[in-house]
């Protein structure tokens, strides 16, 4: 069963109550809008971002400002990126890789120099704009679950706590809860002892067998347009700062479709004198649908230095203030259920569907801190090695609501099951001829996510009708390049391979009621990127 096509709304994250699997944001959410990848200039990338300490790259503006100071000339650049893509699920047999490619515009920027002569204390001020591509959001994939231990549907029911016999959104419920309750995906069972009631799902341990599957569709992009103000002193100390603005667009489609036989649900029909009467539901085919887009921009700020501490040898600094971005999503949530009950004639096959409202939801959105340092070595004129260590408080991330309240649960996780991350980046350049040089770099980030995440030993909130989730491991970047200088001008190649690997799952476990989420699958991206810059000298 795939009805991906008949459903072309967009989709609902509502402000859920406190039951189920439902809230209007999530940690994970926040992470995913927050995140950045290695893009910019060919030189730039070639070099594995090392900038910190070298700057008088057009890239160098949205990573060190001070970079801007050590332009001797005016400068206008531009990058273009063949980008192509592979995705493989590594620890999930029966599962394809998915290819796909495209040509991106990563960069533009321009400089303009003002020179006050060699002997001046101040030796020259610089202005600059540019753009750059921070993000590129693009994953296509089918999980394919040829045999599952469980049931988005067991989830769903361990989460409805504080919960009424019957589920409706106007007395709390989340809009997950809703839909699996109105669609037969789970009952109310009996009442605790406080007085909830006690809730389950369609799977029932080993009488019931079924496979599943997940597609996930992605797009958008975090482009940012930054504004450089900089300067050179005594061709010693090089200073800026930047006002970045950012444009952030992210759209998600999800399927999730579950095929189960041996079922432990039930089905509510009236008779012609509305009497209600339960009948046993053995087998269920049903899909949950979200279409999910959240658009908005955001402001920063940054601040660097850039210093001599020998003729050869550089140190720089930088501070990024964290991104505050205004945020609208649109969402919606779809479930369809295909099921077969007995009644006292014997099997029939029935079907049920329901949906949550198209709505938006505004929302702020705090990114991490970000402090950079770095040094390089020039050996001579031939070669240069550079080294750089960026610190991100990604404990320090808050969500808001549009006045301004914090959403309070979001930010706790954030706290408890975020770790600041760590990336260090490597670069060298060596001047094969006058003209002609080769380049070389390495980058690799730390996980932002904790172990208690990644190993499924606590519960992770999505939001709203969504639960799938994807959790960062680690990202490493391999780069290599060649730039070539005329009097004028000058071209750069680089070729970057980039590897992230993710931890995808399709719904949550809930330890604390013993159930199991969906089998961890190790999402591997492959980004191997052609990249070209164009640049001139005046």
């Amino acid at each position: 069963m795939n009805k991906i096509l008949k459903y072309i709304s967009f989709a609902l994250l509502f402000a859920a109550g406190s039951t189920g699997i439902g809230r209007a944001q999530s940690a994970t959410e926040a992470l995913r809008m927050s995140d950045t990848d290695l893009f910019g200039s060919a030189r730039f990338v070639s070099m594995g971002g090392a900038f910190t300490s070298l700057g008088g790259d057009i890239s160098s503006l949205s990573q060190n400002p001070a970079g801007i100071g050590v332009f001797r000339s005016s400068e206008v650049a531009a990058t273009m990126n063949i980008a192509i893509q592979s995705t493989q699920i590594d620890n999930l047999p029966g599962n394809s890789d998915i290819h796909s490619s495209r040509v991106l515009f990563d960069n533009i920027g321009i400089v303009g120099t003002m020179r006050f002569g060699e002997n001046a204390t101040v030796a020259n001020i610089n202005f600059g704009a540019a753009y750059n591509r921070r993000q590129h959001f693009s994953q296509n994939y089918r999980i394919n679950y040829a045999a599952l231990n469980g049931s988005l549907s067991n989830a769903i029911a361990g989460l409805c706590t504080d919960a009424p016999a019957n589920l409706t959104y106007s007395s709390g419920a989340a809009w997950l809860d809703v839909l699996a309750y109105d669609n037969f995906l789970t009952r109310s069972i009996g009442q605790a002892g406080r007085g909830d009631w006690i809730y389950e799902g369609l799977y029932a341990g080993g009488q019931t067998s079924g496979s599943g599957f997940l597609d996930m569709q992605e797009k958008g992009y975090d482009n940012e347009y930054t504004f450089n103000f900089g300067g050179n002193i005594a061709n010693r100390l090089f200073f800026g700062i930047g006002l970045g603005i950012d444009d952030l667009k992210y759209q998600v489609v999800s399927y999730y479709e579950e095929t189960l036989a041996g079922t432990q649900g039930e089905t509510e029909l009236t008779d012609d004198d509305g009497n209600p009467h339960f009948y046993p539901i053995s087998a269920s085919d049903y899909s949950l649908y979200n279409e999910l887009s959240t658009r908005g921009t955001g402001v920063n700020f940054k601040v660097g230095l850039i210093g001599y501490i020998t003729d050869s040898w550089r140190v720089g600094i930088a501070v990024h203030t964290p991104t505050y971005f205004s945020l609208t999503r649109t969402a919606y949530g779809d479930i369809v259920n295909d099921y077969i009950y007995t009644d006292e004639v014997g099997e029939v096959s029935a079907n049920s569907e329901s949906n949550t409202p198209v709505s938006e939801t505004d929302f702020r959105l705090r990114t991490p801190m970000k402090v950079m340092a770095g040094t390089s070595y020039m050996f001579g004129t031939k070669a240069i090695l550079s080294v750089d260590y960026e610190f991100t408080a990604n404990k320090r991330m808050k969500m808001f609501e549009r006045d301004g309240f914090e959403y309070t649960y979001d930010n706790q996780d954030i706290k408890d099951y975020l770790k600041n991350s760590h990336t260090i980046r490597v670069g060298a350049e060596y001047r094969i001829l006058p003209q002609l040089s080769v380049r070389a770099g390495y980058t690799l980030t730390t996980t932002p996510v904790s172990d208690a995440w990644l190993d499924n030993t606590v519960y992770v909130p999505t939001a709203g009708t969504l639960p799938h989730y994807t959790l960062n491991r680690s990202k490493q970047a391999y780069s290599a390049g060649l730039g070539y200088r005329f009097k004028r001008a000058y071209i750069d190649a680089a070729y970057q391979h980039r590897c992230n690997k993710n931890e995808v799952m399709a719904y949550s476990a809930v330890p604390d009621k013993q159930i199991s989420g969906a089998k961890n699958v190790r999402a591997i991206t492959k980004n191997n990127n052609i990249i070209i810059t164009f640049g001139v000298k005046f």
